[in-house]
């Protein structure tokens, strides 16, 4: 019998835990507008990243937002990633931050526990999205120019591929390190998806997703986060097969959506109203949505 109670209070605890987890969660900040996002497995909770002011800040499930990384030389962060008790933030001007440092274009490592530098690594180009591989490299994209970018974990950069079709007003955006070896990219003013390798880009047979801005591999697929912020796009949410890269899924999204986070407690897109600050307002509210 107590084997049996036990086993019940364990399933009920699980339960309560993905339950406890809501569908919507609303968080407020004075003008964050975060347009990357990621999920901290050592605190349950997810990070943000800050266009208007270049931190990144934790939010609980509950909503609740709290800083980690603030203070820095950063003018505006988008994309951000976690590995291995390191943070990467791409970071850069783009003319909407608090602060202005024109040209600035790189990638901030961060302790995950403390949020305290490590180092700051110039990437040319632009810096708006960070993967990381299995060794620890990290791979950066730059919106202005053709070429993907990698820096080593000593702090190292080289040219990874670069490519023509990479290019566009705003070129590739978002990037996915997929463990069959292999970067994913999207070009986000005409949607072409490509897959990169050392000195090697190939277009993958995926529809064109206008707009294609966060990239996300899930148990689900490829999660692909469209907008129309810069480009003719949807604001929408498109999941592909990553064995055919044909559509799976595909979501409308009533605010504009910038990317998603894998979780325990499943896929979250933000929308962090960039399109007010776009637009020359801001606001306080943001939102993540399983």
């Amino acid at each position: 019998m107590r084997i049996a109670l036990a086993v019940m209070a364990a399933l009920l605890l699980l339960t309560g835990t993905a339950s406890a987890t809501p569908r919507h969660i609303e968080a407020s900040s004075p003008s964050l507008h975060p347009e990357g996002v990621q999920w901290d497995p050592t605190r349950g909770q997810f990070l943000v990243s800050s266009v208007r002011h270049g931190t990144v800040s934790l939010v609980g499930t509950n909503g609740r937002v709290r800083p980690l990384v603030t203070g820095t030389r950063m003018v505006s962060t988008f994309g951000i990633q976690v590995d291995r008790g390191r943070l990467l933030v791409a970071y850069g001007d783009i003319g909407f931050g608090e602060k202005s440092v024109p040209g600035q274009s790189g990638l901030g490592i961060f302790d995950l526990r403390t949020g305290r530098a490590l180092r700051f690594v110039d990437v040319p180009g632009g810096a708006n999205d960070v993967a990381v591989d299995p060794s620890g490299n990290a791979y950066v994209t730059g919106p202005a120019g053709d070429t993907i970018w990698q820096v080593s974990p000593s702090g190292e950069v080289s040219a990874f591929a670069s490519d023509p079709r990479l290019a566009a007003a705003i070129g590739n955006n978002g990037i996915v390190w997929d463990p069959r070896g292999f970067a994913v990219t999207g070009n986000y003013t005409n949607g072409t998806l490509f897959k990169v390798t050392r000195g090697h880009v190939e277009q993958l047979p995926a529809p064109k997703l206008v707009g294609a801005d966060g990239l996300t591999l899930t148990r689900e697929g490829l999660v692909v986060v469209t907008n129309n912020l810069g480009a003719p796009g949807k604001n929408a949410v498109t999941v592909l097969d990553p064995r055919t890269w044909q559509v799976k899924s595909e979501s409308s999204w009533p605010t504009a959506p910038t990317t998603a986070a894998r979780t325990p407690h499943g896929t979250y897109v933000v929308s962090g109203h960039l399109d007010v600050l776009l637009a020359g307002g801001t606001t306080d509210e943001f939102s993540l949505d399983r």
